[in-house]
């Protein structure tokens, strides 16, 4: 066993120093070892130190070992040069090529490595002369001058000369200000002139004068008409709905309420029905049965829990309620919460008289049962008028892919309500189409 360890001592000691190790394998690819940074054999070339002497791995030979590079951890596969081949030789273009890569394009200097146009020596020098150039040029008329005088603007770059005709239009554009308007002093004066003045001084001319007011005016009125002509598959059908229920005011009814919340079974503590035209069917306060009136709720519609003590329940009222729909067609802002509400309340109307069989209704939805939904059913609800106006308003809304609900803003009162839905109606009845001529206005 001696003998053997003190032969393979005496083998180890005969390889050559570059051709050995200078630490041991991390792991093994293939069975080739990886090295770690700088413990590789020294004789081992890479790639492109093979390149450097004109030589490249031959066809079918296999890397020697691997190495990892310790500035960004790649493996790099290195080659034994004595199995490389030699690469055809360069061309003279090329040779012209690599030393044009070399070369620097100002002072001529050869380098070992391409610099690609100037060296750094000379890109410096160059970034000086141009930054010299740029003080000693007005950038207002070009002039170049001999030296940057201590007497000119470095913040603008501009000579004397030019600063003074700029102070000058200057103070000819604050001469006109009283009588000039913002637009008109834009077109006539340079920008630099417009922007040389003080915040205080534009804002002194920040008006128009009525030729102006005009131009700009059909300017709005011709770019809306554009965007309506854009979406008026669905401005005019909106449209011509309201006209529609304008044509005939009078068979047409708009219904209105006020509730205790917005869940599903809050109560209706004010209702409203009014004809199109104006005339007043319906306006009555209703009892909740003794459910209070939410804080919350008080704040939006301003109803107190007294305001209702007295007055009638919606049972009371619903023979005047259907009278007041008979034969006409319904509108309502928001209806599917307004017929949910009136669904909650024929539900609990029915309900108090015993006139339903619950035990044939297991389900909670089906409880509110045939002869509330026929009440409903008996009705004829025109389109909502919330859905109708949205579309006329035309905000769309990306996220939800629709048109965005406008307020109604008729003071959360059931007949302010529907006075502001007729007034909803009206405004977009007389909507112009935008295929129409423009009248021009008369000449004075």
């Amino acid at each position: 066993m001696n003998e053997v360890l003190t032969a393979s001592a005496g083998q180890e000691n005969d390889v050559a120093p570059e051709r050995a190790a200078r630490g041991k394998p991390l792991t093994f690819v293939k069975g080739v070892p990886v090295y770690a940074s700088g413990r590789a054999p020294a004789y081992l070339r890479s790639k492109a130190q093979l390149g450097a002497v004109r030589r490249k791995p031959a066809a079918g030979q296999r890397p020697s070992a691997y190495v990892y590079a310790h500035w960004y951890g790649t493996r790099i596969a290195l080659w034994d040069p004595e199995q490389a081949v030699k690469m055809r030789p360069l061309s003279a273009l090329q040779r012209r090529q690599m030393q044009a890569r070399r070369t620097c394009t100002d002072c001529g200097e050869v380098f070992p490595v391409p610099v690609w146009g100037m060296c750094g020596g000379c890109e410096d020098r160059a970034a000086r002369r141009r930054a010299d150039l740029r003080r000693r040029t007005c950038q207002d008329c070009g002039t170049v001058f001999r030296t940057p005088a201590p007497a000119r603007s470095w913040g603008d770059g501009m000579c004397l000369a030019c600063e003074e005709r700029l102070e000058r239009g200057r103070r000819v554009a604050l001469s006109l200000v009283e009588r000039s308007c913002r637009r008109c002093l834009v077109q006539l004066f340079p920008r630099a002139v417009w922007a040389a003045m003080s915040g205080r001084e534009q804002a002194m001319a920040d008006w128009h004068c009525t030729p102006c007011d005009q131009e700009i005016e059909r300017e709005r009125v011709e770019a809306q008409r554009r965007a309506d002509r854009a979406r008026w598959g669905d401005l005019g059908p909106t449209i011509a709905w309201a006209q529609k229920i304008l044509a005939d005011p009078d068979a047409y009814a708009v219904l209105d309420s006020e509730t205790t919340g917005l869940s599903a079974t809050s109560r209706i503590v004010e209702i409203a029905v009014t004809t199109v035209s104006g005339t007043v069917l319906l306006d009555t306060l209703l009892n909740p049965g003794g459910e209070p009136i939410p804080a919350e709720a008080t704040a939006i519609h301003g109803i107190t829990d007294a305001m209702v003590e007295g007055a009638p329940t919606f049972s009371e009222i619903l023979p005047r309620l259907t009278e007041a729909l008979a034969g006409r067609r319904i509108v309502i802002y928001n209806r599917e919460y307004d017929t949910g509400r009136l669904l909650w309340e024929l539900h609990l109307h029915h309900q108090a008289r015993g006139t339903v069989d619950f035990t044939k209704h297991p389900r909670y939805e089906a409880r509110r049962h045939a002869a509330a939904r026929a009440w409903l059913e008996a009705q004829v609800w025109e389109e909502c008028a919330m859905e109708q106006y949205a579309a006329f308003f035309g905000d769309w809304h990306d996220y939800f892919g629709s048109y965005t609900w406008q307020k109604l803003r008729g003071g959360h009162r059931a007949l302010g309500d529907t006075e502001a839905v007729i007034r909803r109606l009206e405004e977009m009845a007389a909507y112009p189409s935008p295929f129409d001529p423009v009248e021009e206005p008369a000449a004075a």
